[in-house]
């Protein structure tokens, strides 16, 4: 089993894939790959049934309700046009208020995240049934975000746990061809802030290893607060205060537990 096969017997990752899956977030290779996987796994193609039934559950019991004015704005704000964003917003923000940047990742990753807030929603409001005794069940995430590069190609996912609190980033990929022949470099993580879009530093990652690093109450804030994650390339040591540079992946960050999560 090579180390690029290994990443897939992750039940985070599973648990993440299956629901892109079939909510139809992974598309092209992304998606033919996962097919393929399914072929050999009996235990991925049972998680992806179970999320069409989860998912089949809610559309057959919920009655339709008009999305609130708020969340149509959001998700115009991902898919326009940077045309129709004003000249002065983009002037002022740079790079990391251009809808040219994040269109790509946006459409997809809204369409998972209304599916799964939907999904918390209805689990938490139907009646509840007797329960047979079971094995303590393992602590599921409470936040994901899988983050892009440019070719919209998935190189990193970082998940976030409560009870403690604590943070995990994934590679799916070799990060050595991003580093390029710099030295002294990390990829540092950063949550960007829904409503202001500042920028908050959460973690450096030096290595292609699997990183476990708990979060302090300010991490945990930066986290829940945040719309998305991005990396940048940053000099080894101290946080900066801000990104030096463009993000090299970046993809919105999912609430799993939905809006009772804090």
């Amino acid at each position: 089993m090579t180390g690029e096969t290994r990443r897939y017997e992750s039940d985070e990752l599973q648990e993440l894939l299956a629901s892109g899956y079939v909510a139809g977030a992974l598309q092209g290779p992304a998606r033919r790959r996962f097919e393929t996987l399914m072929r050999s796994r009996p235990a991925l193609r049972r998680r992806v049934e179970a999320w069409e039934n989860r998912l089949t559950a809610l559309n057959d019991t919920t009655p339709a309700v008009p999305p609130p004015a708020h969340v149509w704005r959001a998700v115009q704000r991902r898919i326009a046009p940077a045309s129709a964003a004003p000249a002065a917003a983009t002037s002022a923000g740079g790079f990391w208020n251009s809808l040219t940047f994040w269109r790509p990742f946006g459409a997809a990753a809204a369409c998972l995240a209304l599916l799964v807030t939907a999904y918390a929603g209805y689990q938490a409001t139907r009646p509840a049934t007797p329960q047979i005794a079971e094995a303590p069940a393992q602590v599921q995430p409470s936040y994901v975000a899988v983050l892009e590069d440019e070719a919209n190609q998935p190189v990193l996912v970082v998940t976030a746990f409560k009870g403690p609190w604590r943070l995990t980033v994934e590679p799916l990929r070799d990060l050595t061809p991003y580093q390029g022949p710099a030295q002294g470099k990390v990829f540092q993580v950063w949550a960007i802030e829904k409503e202001t879009g500042a920028t908050r530093p959460l973690l450096q990652v030096s290595s292609g290893d699997v990183l476990r690093e708990p979060l302090g109450e300010d991490g945990w804030n930066a986290i829940k607060t945040s719309e998305s994650l991005a990396v940048t390339l940053e000099d080894a040591g101290p946080a900066p205060a801000a990104p030096s540079g463009p993000p090299l992946f970046s993809g919105l960050c999912l609430n799993l537990k939905g809006p009772t999560e804090i």
